[in-house]
């Protein structure tokens, strides 16, 4: 009978649209093909036997018999006498079962046909083999001597065969371990956390030593090599997961563990199959992997309790794992696990991207299971129970069908894994809705909008961006009028396949708000739609210019030319034509007409000379908003004459001048304006009025400075403005004083200082306005021979901050004589303001 697989319930879900529906097998726990009860006081070791339909178990130190089954775990006998047996092998012709026999200090060997012992080897007093193996043409064991462990071998072909401690290979604090593979025979024993792990060669019998080292174990309880004898599998209930380890040099194997649950897993089992498959147990149950596949293809739990350590045995079937486990009770059984390496399988269907009659769509899906994906398996599809080519599974678990529909509709989709060796089949069922897809047809973009030229963009679009559209689609355009509700039909415009875009050219005639429909009439796999686009078409707000002269002659023709943008116009349309000028605050206005292309044509006579300003405006129509230029034509005017006069060239510092304007003839201005600008001041109105019956304007400016005085006429209805400027000179303010005089005296009239002989006169001259740092000389004269004669010039003084200077006189011979003294300012280059001055003069005499 096969092992009974229990699985979920096989549902069929329906999802129209782009639902995924899947059906398949779920993990859940598997249960043996028999779990008999076993007649046991403990457990050591199990060995199947299968040529003759046998299982043998071994019950320890302290018991006295092998007991075996049948293959389905019924007990058949016992073989008695056999004290302690643990470790069992079977001979590579399946022949003979050895036994270790902990109390017994021997080998046995055991006819499996007879189930009689037929041959006993002892190992010595106190040995106390646990463990035996069988390669190389030798029966190696694991025992105790002297409280140390040992390796020993019997070679049951000699003449007399006998159990001959090893002591190369015995350097064990306990009795060691074993398992073979390969030729290759593996050695375990505790050390703490750590195990001491040794291998070697055992060819033909001969023992070479490959590595010997500590890794990481524990009190292992479940010891393999590999069928090549590349890998040591070490499974110690300290661990995490199953160890696995190069046997040449016991690093760690590519994998180098196998997951056994986490922790607290505590692996203490380990069979490796013919073909790799590697069974590991502990307290969460047992796992299979496909050699060094490290994802489990199956996780079995089994519901007679936990997996003994060492529990584990493989059928020579391939198929078939031996489990004994141990109850809470202490109760042993034997599960037959019939076939553990079938994984379960589970198949997930997937919705195409998009279903339309006429297209062909492609339904996609997965195979997932533990372990190996059979790559390359066939699945039956079939729909609405109609069979369809088969599809290949691929490498990755994936594949895809194709199919098509001519009219809308609904099929329903089933695929079938019938499974294979490894793997239980799996089923999954779909429904696919064949449906024309929705579509939205939409303005995008406008390129224009005016009465004469609307440009817009659209696009024509399927449900999610799925599905084609063929050469030849076309959508049918209309406007709408917002206001009247009237509809134009625009014909169709067609549609870029590649893009989906459309464009839609119009021109509605004028302004206002209008709506473009669009319809998309539909094919066979797309559904019609409609929509509107709104938008306000504005009128045009065209550009007026003018090409008006920049001068004209008064009382002659004029006539210039102008434009309006954005024609045509319609007919009766025109510009009003407005002029400005000197004698009209009023604008003088004139209507012109507009042509079709918006040319126009202003004419006039303009009899008021200066500025002539046209204001031309447009007042709009439904098209066309208003606009408006403006353009200045300077008329000729006549010339008259203005001059301005000045009572002197040149003033003293305070000064009156008498300024006269005169003006020649002119038409109806007779107003003047006279202004002062003074060297470095800003230009001052002095006085306007209109001139006397002569032409003249006069008035009066004090002068301080150099100043220029302007009269200014500005001009009249045919006479042009007209200016006039006079210059005149403004000299200082010299404040001259002698000092060191006793009295004074009068002589002709003027008064005359007096002073000492012995003193030396000092002048000073300070000037008006402050010209510090400018010059000052001073110059002195004698009286004689009726006459004034000079008799010294100074140089230059720097005048002062204060702007003063002071020299001081040094007369010789000067007695009864008569002097006088003056200073002179002298400007620089850098003064402009004033012009050079003398002072007056100062008269003084010496006396005794």
């Amino acid at each position: 009978m096969r092992l009974r697989q229990v699985s979920l319930a096989a549902t069929l879900s329906l999802v129209a649209g782009l639902t995924t529906a899947t059906v398949g097998l779920a993990d859940s726990a598997v249960h043996a093909d028999g779990t008999v009860a076993l007649p046991l006081s403990g457990y050591a070791h199990l060995v199947v036997d299968p040529a003759h339909q046998h299982v043998f178990v071994s019950q320890g130190a302290g018991s006295t018999g092998i007991v075996v089954t049948d293959l389905s775990g019924t007990p058949i006998t016992t073989v008695a006498g056999e004290q302690g047996a643990t470790g069992l092998a079977l001979s590579p012709d399946g022949g003979t079962l050895y036994a270790a026999l902990a109390d017994g200090g021997a080998i046995a060997a055991i006819d499996t046909a007879t189930l009689t012992e037929t041959a006993r080897w002892s190992t010595g007093a106190g040995s106390s083999p646990v463990s035996v193996a069988v390669a190389g043409g030798r029966v190696w064991y694991g025992y105790t001597a002297g409280g140390n462990g040992g390796i020993g071998s019997v070679d049951p072909s000699a003449p007399a065969p006998a159990a001959i401690p090893q002591p190369a290979l015995s350097h064990w604090t306990t009795a060691p371990l074993l398992a073979t593979g390969g030729d290759v025979l593996a050695a375990e024993e505790p050390q703490g956390n750590l195990s001491h792990v040794a291998t070697f060669g055992v060819a033909s019998g001969t023992t070479s030593v490959k590595a010997d080292t500590l890794v990481i174990g524990g009190t292992a309880t479940g010891l393999a090599v590999t069928g090549d004898g590349t890998r040591v599998l070490l499974a110690a209930p300290q661990q995490l997961a199953l160890r696995a380890y190069r046997s040449t040099d016991l690093a760690a194997a590519d994998p180098a563990g196998y997951f056994t649950g986490g922790s607290g897993s505590a692996p203490g089992s380990v069979a490796v199959d013919t073909d790799g498959t590697v069974a590991v147990a502990g307290t969460s149950g047992v796992y299979l992997y496909a050699g060094t596949n490290t994802l489990a293809e199956n996780h079995l739990t089994l519901p007679s309790g936990t997996v003994a350590p060492d529990g584990l045995e493989w059928g020579a079937d391939g198929t078939t794992l031996y489990a004994v486990t141990k109850d809470s009770s202490g109760a042993y059984s034997l599960n037959v696990l019939g076939a553990p390496k079938l994984t379960d399988s589970e198949l997930a269907l997937r919705h195409p991207q998009y279903a339309v009659p006429t297209e062909r769509y492609t339904v996609s899906g997965s195979l997932s299971t533990r372990g190996l994906l059979p790559a390359g398996a066939a699945l039956k599809v079939t729909r609405d129970g109609t069979a369809l080519p088969d599809t290949t599974l691929g490498a990755d678990g994936t594949f895809t069908f194709t199919d098509l529909r001519q009219d809308e509709g609904t099929n329903t989709y089933q695929v079938a894994y019938a499974g294979d060796a490894t793997h239980r089949p799996a089923a999954a069922s779909l429904t696919v809705n064949v449906a024309k897809l929705p579509t939205d047809v939409v303005g995008t973009d406008i390129t224009s909008a005016n009465p004469g030229s609307v440009v817009l963009a659209g696009r024509l679009m399927a449900q999610l961006g799925l599905g084609t559209f063929p050469q030849g689609t076309t959508v049918q355009v209309a406007r709408r009028d917002e206001s009247t509700q009237q509809t134009v039909p625009l014909g169709s415009v067609p549609v870029d396949p590649a893009t989906l875009r459309f464009t839609v050219t119009d021109a509605p005639g004028g302004a206002g708000s209008f709506m473009y429909v669009f319809t998309y009439a539909g094919d066979a796999t797309h559904q019609p739609s409609e929509s509107g686009m709104s938008l306000v078409v504005a009128p045009y707000a065209p550009a007026l210019t003018l090409s008006a002269p920049a001068t004209a002659v008064r009382g002659a023709a004029l006539s210039f030319g102008g434009k309006l943008g954005d024609g045509p116009y319609a007919a009766g349309r025109t510009v009003t034509v407005s002029r400005k000028d000197a004698a009209h605050s009023t604008p003088v206005t004139s209507t012109v007409p507009v042509a079709a292309d918006g040319t126009i044509t202003v004419r006039d006579t303009p009899d008021i000379g200066g500025a002539n300003t046209y204001t031309v405006t447009y007042p709009g129509d439904a098209s066309h908003k208003a606009a408006t230029a403006v353009a200045t034509v300077q008329v000729s005017r006549a010339a008259t004459a203005l001059t301005v006069t000045s009572s002197a060239p040149s003033y003293a510092y305070g000064a009156t001048a008498t300024v006269t304007a005169h003006l020649g003839t002119t038409y109806n201005g007779r107003t003047v304006s006279i202004y002062a600008t003074p060297y470095g001041g800003a230009k001052t109105l002095v006085t306007t009025g209109t001139v006397d019956a002569y032409g003249n304007l006069r008035t009066t400016y004090k002068v301080t400075r150099n100043t220029t005085f302007t009269a200014s006429f500005a001009g009249d209805y045919r006479y042009a403005p007209a200016t006039a400027t006079r210059a005149v000179n403004g000299y200082v303010k010299i404040a001259t004083a002698l000092g060191g005089y006793y009295t004074s005296t009068t002589y002709s009239g003027s008064t005359y200082r007096v002073f000492h002989k012995t003193v030396k006169p000092t002048v000073t001259a300070t000037l008006t306005p402050n010209k510090a740092g400018q010059c000052e000389r001073f110059e002195v004269q004698r009286y004689y021979s009726a006459a004034w004669h000079t008799l010294t010039t100074s140089g230059c003084y720097a005048l002062s901050s204060t702007s003063s200077a002071k020299a001081q006189l040094s007369l010789t011979n000067a007695l009864n004589q008569k002097f006088r003294v003056r200073s002179k300012y002298e400007r620089s280059t850098k003064d402009l303001s004033n012009v050079s001055t003398w002072g007056g003069w100062l008269y003084f005499v010496v006396r005794t």
